[in-house]
């Protein structure tokens, strides 16, 4: 922008002037210290005689460039010549990159490949800028009403995007400590106190301190075929034979209450059909019953509805996010936070989703 107004021989007050913002606000918007709302984008545009695009777009898609990243070392290293989508996202002042979530239910849009690793550090192929990568959320869990928190963002212009990384509310948790995701989703049961996400995430985050704030309340229960012909009531019906279950993994809400089940009704888990066979989400919980592969699984109404499938309610659950408190004035977390409070948000997915909404965006607890 600074060469475009210096071609046309105009003062960095004179441009100032005629698109109605201050000196020191046309200084910071040339030194790409932030980017302009749209009104004096268009206004800046028109004085230099340009697009917004071409003033405001960017490097040109194809600049593809190699950036160092934080990676985990746990991951199997790529091997020659092969290529693995990535999210990337900017993680307590680091550049992380993430597996980004396999092609399973939709098309993943990857931000970039994983060229070489080695040890903790991702040397990545990508046409994302530094300020696309910093306006990345990354939401560890398995709520699949992430995908309209995503929609929302785009839809209202934000220059925030959201990416799920589908897993466990343990895993969320061991990805949020790790410095890998901005948030993690939870809905643990304190087998103690019967409370939901508080104690278990205190246990997991030790002093660390993070902000628990409440997204909603969801119904979770059994996932049977519409036409339920094993005439499937509850846990109890899992002794019986020729019933196969699709489980989730260990440290899935889900896979903890079937547990808790199975032990309160004295049945072994090796006697149970398919209690090995896991499934990686909700919706992928009701995409096995969908499809044949099990008779019944334990997921949220929300799953089973999508599927077209028979819902056996049990008992109403609370989903938090939480997130470090370092990133509470973070680009992604603001928005985020934003659109929690935001009431039509809230009642965007209480209709789409069947979820209670009423506490959304409240701080349910601070930890450390």
């Amino acid at each position: 922008m600074r060469r475009a107004r210096e071609a046309r021989g105009l003062t960095q007050m004179e441009l100032a002037r005629r698109a109605g913002i201050s000196r020191q606000a046309l200084g910071a918007l040339e030194a790409g210290a932030y980017q302009p709302g749209v009104t004096v984008a268009i206004a800046l545009a028109r004085e230099l005689g340009d697009s917004v695009e071409g003033l405001f777009g960017g490097e040109a898609p194809s600049e593809c460039k190699r950036i160092r990243t934080a990676w985990d070392g746990n991951e199997s290293p790529v091997t020659s010549g092969a290529t693995r989508c990535i999210a990337l996202a900017r993680v307590g002042g680091k550049v992380v990159a993430v597996p980004a979530p396999a092609t399973r239910l939709k098309l993943a849009a990857p931000a970039g490949i994983v060229e070489r690793t080695g040890g903790r550090r991702a040397e990545i192929a990508t046409y994302r800028t530094a300020s696309e990568i910093d306006s990345t959320l990354l939401i560890a869990g398995c709520d699949p009403a992430t995908a309209i928190l995503s929609d929302w963002l785009a839809r209202h212009r934000s220059p925030v995007s959201a990416v799920a990384l589908p897993c466990s509310s343990n895993r969320a948790l061991a990805t949020l400590i790790a410095g890998r995701a901005h948030v993690a989703g939870v809905h643990l049961k304190d087998r103690g106190s019967g409370d939901y996400n508080i104690a278990p995430t205190r246990a997991a985050l030790g002093t660390r301190p993070a902000i628990v704030v409440s997204f909603a309340r969801w119904e979770l229960g059994l996932a049977t075929a519409m036409s339920n012909r094993h005439e499937i009531r509850g846990v109890a019906d899992l002794l019986r034979p020729g019933i196969r279950l699709v489980n989730r993994e260990v440290g899935a809400g889900a896979r903890a209450f079937l547990d808790e089940a199975l032990a309160e009704l004295g049945i072994a888990a090796k006697g149970v059909e398919g209690y090995d066979f896991e499934a990686g989400g909700h919706l992928e919980v009701a995409a096995a019953i969908a499809s044949g592969r099990a008779d019944l699984g334990v997921t949220i109404r929300l799953a089973a509805e999508a599927y077209d499938l028979r819902f056996i309610p049990i008992r109403e659950e609370c989903y938090d996010l939480v997130f470090m408190a370092r990133d509470l004035e973070t680009a992604p977390v603001k928005a985020m936070l934003d659109t929690l409070n935001s009431r039509r948000f809230a009642l965007e997915i209480s209709q789409l989703c069947a979820y209670d909404t009423k506490q959304m965006g409240q701080v349910s607890a601070r930890n450390g």
